[in-house]
């Protein structure tokens, strides 16, 4: 399965999946970065697990999609969807919302490392301020994310780092 979210000219954002049984059709025709024309969608209230989008709505390819590149558009290649951190933290538990994040690295922690049902975990915790000041928000980055985090601090120090985090997953971890 291959789970996308695509932006209109207005940056509105939507999500599209590909189900498994058409990968083959369009995983060489669809590249990040790329513009594209998509026609003959199927279209279905927004009621997955998880929202990448509050668009009401999510699209599915089908065997009739047609994919077309567009050379020349005025789409946005990013499109932010900034939520304030008191809405993080006044939020009531909604698990099923991504949510874009901006904000100044204030503290992280140690890697961890676990195992869980036998696999080795990695984690680190980083504790982010909002660019206005005065709200702390504590984040988790998992796996690859979080070694790409450390590595980037050894790579390039610096006395402050800005940190953007797109599609996050709002969940309280070991009490955070």
């Amino acid at each position: 399965m291959i789970e996308l979210v695509v932006l209109d000219e207005q940056g509105g954002r939507i999500q599209c999946t590909v189900k498994s049984i058409h990968v083959y059709l369009f995983e060489n025709s669809i590249n990040e970065g790329n513009v594209y024309m998509l026609e003959n969608l199927s279209v279905a209230l927004n009621s997955g697990k998880y929202k990448p989008t509050m668009h009401e709505f999510r699209m599915f390819f089908k065997r009739e999609t047609r994919v077309t590149l567009v050379e020349d558009s005025s789409i946005p290649l990013y499109g932010f969807s900034f939520v304030p951190f008191v809405e993080i933290l006044n939020e009531t538990k909604d698990d099923r919302r991504l949510v874009d994040v901006l904000g100044v690295v204030t503290g992280k922690g140690n890697l961890i490392e676990f195992k869980k049902e036998g696999k080795p975990c990695n984690y680190v915790v980083i504790e982010l301020e909002n660019i206005e000041g005065g709200l702390k928000l504590r984040c988790t980055l998992w796996e690859d994310y979080a070694f790409m985090f450390l590595k980037h601090l050894e790579d390039h120090p610096s006395e402050s780092y800005v940190v953007v985090l797109q599609f996050a997953k709002m969940k309280n971890f070991k009490g955070f």
